[in-house]
């Protein structure tokens, strides 16, 4: 379950696959995360590189009940240099674009028929 420093490449496509067996499972979350990577001895200076993670969201093995999916939680990370930023992002962004073709619209419909109905309950109840 520990997290692996994959090289750009690699990383992205990694990203690709866990954006198809998402869609595959038809359900679930998949986290995208980027921070400043520091260094000890370069305290005032800015960073010259990014860390981006990606992740599945499941949770640890130990926190899930025996009946939900075997699925062990996945974690990928890859460390961009500044120099090579413009370039990854622009992957990175066909990427991500690529993994929310299948995405749907919420259904917001039920959740306005409740607060309708809860709305009308309140006024209703109070003279």
């Amino acid at each position: 379950m520990s997290q692996q420093r994959l090289s750009n490449d690699e990383f992205l496509s990694h990203l690709t696959q866990l954006f198809t067996s998402t869609h595959a499972a038809s359900h679930g979350s998949v986290y995208l995360t980027q921070k400043p990577l520091s260094s000890e001895s370069e305290s005032p200076s800015p960073s010259s590189q990014i860390l981006v993670r990606a992740t599945n969201g499941l949770s640890k093995p130990h926190r899930t009940p025996k009946t939900k999916s075997s699925t062990p939680k996945l974690k990928i990370a890859t460390v961009v240099e500044i120099a090579d930023l413009d370039s990854f992002y622009a992957r990175y962004a066909e990427v991500c674009k690529k993994g929310m073709e299948g995405l749907r619209k919420r259904d917001k419909k039920k959740a306005k028929e409740k607060a309708k109905a809860k709305k009308k309950g309140k006024s209703g109840a109070a003279p």
